[in-house]
């Protein structure tokens, strides 16, 4: 079974960061990072909060490792929201030319 501390080490790989760049954009010690896979420990829930965020998971995934079920109309709507204005504005922009698109035929 993954643990928290080995998911969060393939989270980083995954997302090409380090775990001194994680400690930077979450303002926490990456001595504090270190600690979790020592002690088998998970960090307070502000700070999963935080972290989750930055690797663009929910902290329900990166605490336990379980996907909550939802159906992909969700999900898509989750992954647009997490983006930044401009590229939702890009999003829109393909969605407006679809309904045009669909209006024309």
């Amino acid at each position: 079974m993954e643990t928290f501390y080995l998911r969060l080490e393939r989270l980083l790989q995954e997302k090409k960061m380090t775990k001194k760049e994680l400690a930077d954009r979450c303002g926490i010690s990456n001595n504090g990072i270190s600690t979790w896979g020592v002690t088998g420990t998970v960090p307070r829930a502000d700070v999963a909060v935080k972290i989750a965020k930055t690797l663009n998971v929910s902290a329900e995934y990166l605490i336990t490792g379980e996907i909550a079920q939802i159906d992909m109309k969700d999900e898509l709507a989750y992954t647009v929201s997490r983006l930044s204005a401009q590229k939702r504005r890009v999003v829109q922009a393909v969605v407006d030319s679809l309904k045009t698109f669909d209006s024309e035929q």
